[in-house]
Parts: structure tokens; C-alpha cells; sequence
């Protein structure tokens, strides 16, 4: 995933989760993605073993459904191993997995509804899915569950959907369970004398806590620290702490400090309020006050934030649970901790979107294959390697579904489970992505105003401030407010 630009190509690679589980996610910066998968009576519980074909698959008139996507070589291998273990299971139904670069992918699908060859499901980017979900471009997965006797809304974790202006309108769908959280180098952190940071919520390091320690790790050419006189601010080797400073890792603290990207009622701009202000300061401040963190002409210089823990370029960073599979593969010494707190300390959930496209021929088999793909078994090594969490409750909860994804693997250290997983299920609140109209407008002019502010030559307050005017004509209101 690509977590460095707008939050569309991040949820890029959580929309990949979509392909194991849903096959689709829009919004990126991050993307994964799932639909609903519930378990089948035809299909394992457990997830992992070969499904063994439906009964009847000879009486079928053959079907091929298309799914478009995109995602990393892995992720590609990822979904169509899925899709072919799909048709094991279905084999009257082929489905045709569409690869397409991301870059492309917009244009591409933008082309295919227009030559009346629209896909029957796939990953959909947020903006261009919010303007089709007007359209009513999309099955309304309400309708889908009404009929379906196995599986229901409730089993899934609660913020992922994606609702359309009508209240009974669900278009799409988390591609995967995801949130950030506190990565850190355990040598770095022991070399330096400093007490790792906590995984669960309760017992979150106070802000002032957080920046003691991001001071005892940052270390200038000469072996100082950035708590001690003559530290030589620029020359450092190790930075005690890393973001990147698109919508997403933003926003996390914004929450945390009850602030919003819009007012409660939809009606304003609220990045120019205190509560956002204070949030995006402290940020700013970790680079050019405390000097723990690197400004944005250094972070160019580092290829990802997983490469910096691992080559000790940093010691902590606050980045989405996703690098976890880099992290995990490279064998790094490493554990994950929560956010530090400010007002108070959640999760805050975020994802792209998977949806189903009304011009399909065949609603009843698309739906088949996102049950499908929204169960991680069907492509449990996207979860055990750390990529995607589910969207499925019961992955959460049933111990023996736990253990085959979340434990004794590289990709899950000891703190996983409390930092990212109990604390997504048990005290999460969703992204703005979810509920704030016009999102991608929105979020692309406030947050590439901050550009200053990471600089720091200008204050929060004052670049939102002037960003404001801008924005408010584009404030439309919020899904969840009807």
C-alpha cells in the first residue's frame, strides 16, 4: 500500500485485503478490502483446508464473473489463488480476476461502465465510489443480507460500511479491519536504557510520556541524545520517532484528541478547531520544536517506515498495522505499542472499499463470491503475514480462529493482539472516510494546506485557518446524519 499520498492509494493495499476478502476497497493511501463472508454450511469453519464442491454444480448453467483489482505482486497471487479456490468450491462459476496498476485503475473501470463491460465486483477507490454510489451503481448489500439466511450485518465489526445518501443504502464495504498504532525497535529501545511503550488503551503513554522517550532515542552523530546539552540537531543518525503526513496517521491523533474533520451536524469545516489544532501542532512540534522526528525533505530520503525501523533509521513509528508484513518477512526485533493519548485513547478504523455493481448478470453468484473472499480462509496467509486484519468478528473473538492468524508467527509480536486487535474490536471509532460527504475534496485541500506546518513555516492555527474559507463551500453534510 502506498501510504504516502492521499489516503486513496493507502487504502490501496487494504483494498488487496478485499481480494481475499471482498474484492474491493476504494480509497486509497492504504488501501484492503472484504465483503461478507460468513460461513457457508457447505464451507469449513476453520478456514485453511480445500472446501469440497457444493452439491448440484452439474445441474449449473456456467457463469464467469469479472472482479478487477489491484494491489503487489503478492497481493495479485493473493486474489487469484482466492478466486480459484472459489470455483472449487462453485465449479459452474469461472471468475475472471482483472489485475489492473492503480495508477490506471480509475480511468480504466471509468472506461469499461461506460462500454457497458462494468465488473461485477472489485475494489473501488472512495471519491469515484461515492459518485457512482449517486448513480446507484452499486447492489445494496442490505438487500443481499435480507435474503441471505447465513449470514448477517451484525457479524461484522461495526464502523466498516459504506452508506449512500438513501439510509438503507450500504454500497460498499471495508476492505479490511485497520488502524495505526506505536511500532518500535526493541534493540533500539533497550540500547538506550528507555521502558517500551504499552499495547493496551488503559495504560496509553500520556503525550508529554511519549515525547521524553522520542527525546532519549534520537541520537545526533556524536552519540547525544536530544534531552542532553550539545545536541547537534542536524546531524541525526536515529530519529527517536517517524509519521508520514497524509489523511490517515493525521487523522488518528485528531480523534484521539476529540477533534474532526467536520462539525458533529455536517454543517463546517472543523480542522481550523481547537481540538484539531492542538493535535496537528503536536505533530508539527515532534519535527521542528523537539527535533525527534524527521521533516519531509529528510523522511524523502528513507524508502518506508518498515526500512526504517528495520535499518535502525528511527527507533518508533506511528504507521498503520499493514507494515507488519514487511516487518514480519525481514525478521525485524520489533513489538507494537498503542498511540500515545491526548484527549482520550482509540482506534480509529479506516479502510477502502469493496463493492458489487448493479449492471452484473449475475447478482446471486457475485454475492456467493464476496461471502467468499470476506472469509479469511480463503486466503489466510494474507492475515498470518500481517497485511490485512479481518472484518469478521469472529476472527476476534473464537480462540482457535485467533490462533491461526494472530499468534506465534513474526507478523503478530506480543502486543498485537492488545494494540491492534482487542482495541479495533473493543474501542474503535470509525474515519471520516466513512461519513463525511464529498470526503476526497475535502481531505485533499486540508491536508495538503498542512504542507507548511510540516515545514514549520506556519502554525496549525493559522493554516487551517486559512484553509477554511476554501473548504467550507465544499462541506456537504455527513452519511451519518440523516
Amino acid at each position: 500500500m502506498v501510504m504516502k499520498r492521499n489516503w486513496f492509494l493507502l487504502l490501496s493495499s487494504w483494498l488487496l485485503i478485499i481480494a481475499v476478502a471482498l474484492s474491493g476497497c476504494g480509497g486509497a493511501n492504504g488501501g484492503s478490502g472484504t465483503t461478507p463472508a460468513a460461513t457457508n454450511g457447505a464451507q469449513e469453519s476453520g478456514g485453511g483446508g480445500k472446501d469440497a464442491p457444493v452439491s448440484g454444480a452439474d445441474d449449473k448453467e456456467p457463469v464467469t464473473l469479472k472482479y478487477t483489482f489491484w494491489g503487489s505482486p503478492q497481493e495479485k497471487k493473493a486474489v487469484e489463488e482466492a478466486t480459484k479456490k472459489f470455483t472449487e468450491k462453485y465449479p459452474w462459476i469461472t471468475v475472471n480476476a482483472v489485475h489492473i496498476p492503480e495508477s490506471d485503475y480509475d480511468a480504466k473501470i471509468t472506461a469499461m461502465v461506460a462500454a457497458n463491460e462494468t465488473p461485477d465486483a472489485g475494489y473501488v477507490h472512495g471519491e469515484l465510489g461515492e459518485a457512482w454510489q449517486k448513480e446507484g451503481k452499486f447492489i445494496n448489500f442490505n438487500d443481499m443480507f435480507a435474503k441471505d439466511p447465513e449470514l448477517k450485518k451484525e457479524d461484522f465489526l461495526d464502523y466498516i460500511w459504506f452508506n449512500g445518501d438513501d439510509p438503507n443504502y450500504t454500497w460498499g464495504i471495508s476492505t479490511a479491519g485497520e488502524t495505526f498504532g506505536l511500532f518500535y525497535n526493541k534493540d533500539l529501545f533497550e540500547a538506550a536504557g528507555v521502558e517500551t511503550p504499552p499495547a493496551k488503551a488503559e495504560e496509553a503513554w500520556t503525550w508529554d510520556e511519549f515525547v521524553e522517550a522520542a527525546k532519549k532515542l534520537t541520537i545526533d552523530k556524536n552519540g547525544k541524545n536530544a534531552s542532553e546539552p550539545g545536541f547537534d540537531k542536524d546531524n541525526i543518525k536515529q530519529f527517536g520517532v517517524s509519521f508520514e503526513n497524509w489523511y490517515g496517521p493525521v487523522m488518528a491523533h485528531i480523534v484521539n484528541n476529540e477533534g474532526d474533520l467536520v462539525s458533529a451536524d455536517g454543517t463546517k469545516f472543523a480542522l481550523d478547531q481547537p481540538e484539531a489544532v492542538e493535535a496537528i501542532q503536536k505533530l508539527a512540534d515532534l519535527i521542528n520544536v523537539h527535533h525527534v522526528a524527521p521533516n519531509p525533505v529528510q523522511a524523502k530520503s528513507i524508502p518506508s517506515q518498515a526500512v526504517a525501523l528495520q535499518s535502525r533509521l528511527v527507533a518508533m513509528s506511528m504507521h498503520g498495522q499493514w507494515i507488519n508484513l514487511d516487518l514480519g518477512a525481514a525478521k525485524v526485533n520489533y513489538d507494537v505499542g498503542v498511540l500515545p493519548k491526548m484527549k482520550r485513547s482509540v482506534a480509529m478504523g479506516i479502510s477502502g472499499v469493496s463493492a458489487m455493481f448493479k449492471a452484473t448478470k449475475h447478482p446471486e453468484e457475485t454475492w456467493l463470491l464476496t461471502k467468499f473472499l470476506a472469509d479469511p480462509s480463503g486466503a489466510l496467509n494474507l492475515y498470518r503475514d500481517g497485511l490485512w486484519m479481518p472484518t469478521l468478528k469472529k476472527w476476534y473473538t473464537d480462540p482457535e480462529l485467533v490462533a491461526q492468524w494472530a499468534e506465534n508467527n513474526p507478523a503478530h509480536p506480543a502486543g498485537f493482539k492488545d494494540a491492534f486487535m482487542n482495541n479495533l474490536l473493543n474501542n474503535s471509532t470509525p474515519s471520516p472516510v466513512y461519513y463525511v460527504k464529498n470526503f476526497g475534496k475535502v481531505s485533499s485541500l486540508a491536508f495538503s494546506a498542512l504542507d507548511p506546518v510540516w515545514l514549520g513555516k506556519q502554525s496549525a492555527e493559522q493554516a487551517m485557518k486559512e484553509a477554511a474559507a476554501k473548504i467550507q463551500p465544499e462541506i456537504q453534510g455527513r452519511y451519518d446524519k440523516k
